[in-house]
């Protein structure tokens, strides 16, 4: 009396349905244990099986977030194989779950299927479904073609069609598969098939077959509750999170039909039930589980969702009109193929969207990169894990897409869902708060996207690959490059398993890391240095792209009151033979200049840049980034030339508060500090230039004493190339003015991902203000001054702009 096979599905917090196929036996019952001995074990059952030896017991009463083993005892006896479960967390509580998502194993196989089954070669015993067993998803999804019979064809040598018998071969023929019926057993199924494994090759709703195949899916199938009797479409939630299963064939119109409002993938009542579920899910967070791609041009004809473009267009209507389009992600195969998309394209709604096969499928011969920014492949073996961490306040979501055993791509993001769950509510909240006391607002955060870490080329800025869990701080400064130590996490794998291209994406001398804030590229470091060795991480050594100027060097060159710009851009070209790639944006200023330059000074370009921005009324520059175009697959690096870098405001938009504001919760924290030392304060003022005794050039004293204060000098340099006196004296009389008060410098230290957000509400050179309250100033003090660097520190979730302010120094 053998158990056949086994596998489960529907799982909850509290219960299980397993199904067994056993042969012999009168009486079934369900054992399950919260340990491998089966020491104190309950039972449930007893069934009868069916006439094709299936049995159908659900588990129930089970503790959540419990690893359980189960096996099947046939008329009083334990018989193998051994399955185990885990039971979801608490619903509607948070908590951080993974699951793995399949699709595509069969059409010429790597690994051809094994035993007395109708097609080895329509079906698959590839490895990967050993691999996904062993990363411990919570649940399995399996997006579709679990096998290529193409039953209703009699194509393969399969003869009787579209018969029942010939379903439910086809599913005992997948439970055959070792490795697929070991993962099928380990980890529970949620299941919807596709065109192969449920009828021939692109079959639509006038297949006469597709009411036998959703009878024999409601019979081997252990699914969650199903809306209708024919299409196997559903929902079920984990934790906060709720999941959408869509049937995107059994009501597909043909797709010669002309795309239009009566053009249908779903057909009406699946579209009014996830309406419904849409309206009335109180989840934070949406996973569409959609078996058809999604991401193509309106090609009326094909396959995809690009002949069915104004549904599509309909259901990205829904999305938004009960406020899911910022915060779900859409998980697809058939296409034989892997790719993330970040959601950069309102077309396909601007959510983020992971195709996740295949398996074990022929690769697909179409190159479909063009809606995947983050990258696509089509290589055999390919899975996708995804991690859901819900916090409470925020839930990160991660995408990680597998070949193998190797990681080959992640995207991550952050949905901030409004609802904190108190761990210690206050019992006796003070029933008269101070009426001087801010209040919070009671409206839900907006979604910030974490920060996303990309390894490119440093000439192309062609993406290569995303960097995992990289950890460190990050700064720019105006007309300046900065320096930072970034850590990257080699697992025990390896560099072969964070994925050959994350390795090459660190490359020194040829690579730079960039940092993506709020969807922007904000900075860019080259790598100048790699150490890894037996420690578990790579430590890089990164400069931001100002630092490439300090390595080239200036050549002959003599201007005559040339624009500023015009020097600019021919000190940059020298940069430029062998260079990596800098556009210079650089429209004239109106200020002319004479600059002379020779060779022999060996003079880079970076010095001459700081020296032409240090003069007095000298223009500002520094290296932004923005994406190369709308596929967000590489980076741009252009060479910015301003009078003045930023948004210049009297009414700043950005403003850090130290407590709530109308707009969000920037939690800033401030220090004061007023300064004499190093220059600040000095009264006596002298500007040079290069030279030695009196061949050296030098302006008048600069001076403004106050009674009763003692004199300060100071002397300094504006530029080397400064040979008129004139000139000078106005260097020194400017130099006064912002010296002569000493610095009072503002240090803000503030939250990141609220308001003001970097990249969204302020960028470097823009005017920002401040509204703090502390115990230096209990009576609040408000004030303006300029972003000229910042400093970004993504583990403590704080930001630090260097302010500047009139009569100021930067921090």
């Amino acid at each position: 009396m053998p158990v056949i096979s086994i596998w489960s599905g529907a799982a909850a917090p509290d219960s299980v349905w397993v199904r067994a196929r056993v042969s012999g036996a009168t009486s079934v019952r369900l054992m399950v244990a919260d340990n491998a001995g089966f020491v104190g074990p309950s039972f449930f059952g007893p069934v009868v099986p069916t006439a094709e030896g299936v049995a159908s017991i659900a588990a129930t009463g089970l503790d959540p977030d419990t690893r359980y083993w189960y096996q099947m005892e046939l008329d009083g006896n334990p018989e193998a194989p051994i399955g185990k479960f885990r039971t979801h967390p608490p619903l509607g509580e948070p908590a951080t779950f993974t699951f793995a998502a399949i699709g595509d194993a069969g059409a010429t196989p790597a690994s051809p299927g094994v035993g007395p089954i109708l097609v080895p070669g329509r079906m698959s015993n590839h490895p990967s479904f050993a691999i996904v067993d062993s990363r411990d998803p919570l649940f399995t999804v399996h997006l579709g073609d679990m096998y290529y019979y193409d039953l209703g064809t009699d194509k393969h040598g399969i003869v009787g069609g579209a018969s029942a018998a010939n379903y439910r071969r086809a599913l005992d023929d997948v439970m055959l598969q070792p490795n697929q019926a070991q993962l099928y057993a380990n980890r529970p199924l949620v299941y919807i098939g596709d065109d192969h494994d449920r009828g021939p090759n692109d079959w639509d709703t006038t297949f006469a077959g597709k009411t036998v195949d959703a009878q024999v899916y409601r019979e081997r199938v252990p699914h969650y509750p199903l809306p209708e009797a024919g299409a196997a479409y559903h929902s079920f939630t984990v934790c906060r999170t709720l999941f959408t299963v869509w049937d995107t064939r059994y009501y597909r119109s043909p797709p010669a039909d002309v795309d239009g409002p009566s053009k249908t993938m779903l057909g009406a009542d699946q579209k009014s039930w996830l309406a419904e579920q849409l309206a009335t899910s109180d989840a934070e967070f949406l996973v569409v589980l959609n078996p058809t791609r999604w991401a193509q041009n309106e090609l009326p004809g094909t396959e995809s969702w690009g002949g069915y473009s104004y549904e599509r267009n309909e259901l990205i209507q829904l999305f938004g009109d009960h406020g899911w389009l910022d915060r779900m992600v859409m998980l697809g195969a058939d296409t034989h193929a892997m790719g993330i998309d970040t959601g950069n394209d309102p077309v396909f709604g601007g959510f983020p969207q992971f195709l996740v096969a295949p398996v074990d499928a022929t690769p697909s011969p179409a190159n479909l990169s063009q809606y995947y920014d983050l990258g696509y492949t089509a290589t055999r073996g390919s899975h996708g894990i995804v991690t859901i961490a819900d916090t409470g306040s925020q839930i990160d979501v991660t995408l990680s897409g597998y070949i193998n055993t190797v990681l080959w791509r992640t995207h991550s993001f952050t949905v901030l869902t409004g609802t904190d769950p108190d761990p210690d509510p206050d019992p006796d909240p003070d029933p008269d708060p101070d009426p001087g006391e801010p209040v919070p607002p009671q409206t839900p955060s907006s979604i910030s996207d974490r920060v996303r870490w990309l390894g490119c080329d440093l000439v192309t800025g062609q993406i290569i690959a995303e960097l995992p869990d990289v950890t460190g701080r990050v700064s720019r400064v105006l007309g300046a490059y900065t320096t930072t130590s970034l850590s990257v996490p080699i697992p025990v794998g390896g560099p072969a398993a964070i994925g050959a291209t994350a390795f090459e994406a660190t490359q020194p001398g040829t690579t730079m890391v960039v940092a993506v804030v709020n969807d922007v590229p904000e900075w860019a470091g080259m790598v100048v240095t790699r150490r890894g060795g037996t420690d578990g991480t790579l430590q890089l050594s990164c400069a931001t792209l100002e630092a490439y100027l300090d390595r080239r060097y200036v050549g002959e060159h003599a201007w005559t009151q040339q624009d500023e710009a015009v020097i600019v851009a021919g000190l940059v070209a020298d940069a430029q033979v062998d260079g990596i790639g800098l556009a210079v944006d650089a429209p004239v200023t109106g200020v002319l200049r004479d600059r002379t330059y020779h060779q022999d000074e060996d003079a880079t370009v970076y010095a001459r840049l700081r020296e032409l921005m240090a003069v007095d009324g000298g223009p500002e520059w520094t290296v932004d980034l923005d994406w190369s175009d709308q596929t967000r697959t590489a980076i741009s690096k252009i060479l910015r030339l301003r009078p003045r870098i930023g948004a210049a405001s009297t009414s700043p938009n950005a403003i850090w508060t130290s407590g709530w504001s109308s707009q969000g919760a920037s939690d800033a924290r401030y220090t004061l500090v007023e300064d004499y030392s190093d220059g600040r304060g000095a009264n006596h003022i002298v500007a040079t230039s290069s030279g030695e005794g009196d061949e050296r050039p030098q302006s008048s004293p600069a001076e403004d004493i106050l009674p009763g204060w003692p004199r300060y000098e100071h002397r300094w340099t504006p530029s080397t190339s400064i040979s008129d006196i004139s000139t000078l004296d106005a260097h020194a009389v400017a130099e006064l003015a912002l010296r002569r008060d000493g610095a009072q410098t503002w240090q803000i230290d503030a939250r990141w991902d609220a308001y003001p957000r970097l990249g969204v509400d302020w960028r470097l050179g823009d005017d920002v203000g401040w509204e703090l309250r502390g115990h230096r100033h209990p009576d609040g003090t408000t004030g303006s001054g300029r972003v000229i660097g910042w400093e970004l520190d993504m583990q403590a979730g704080r930001v630090r702009p260097v302010l500047w302010s009139p009569g100021g120094e930067v921090n």
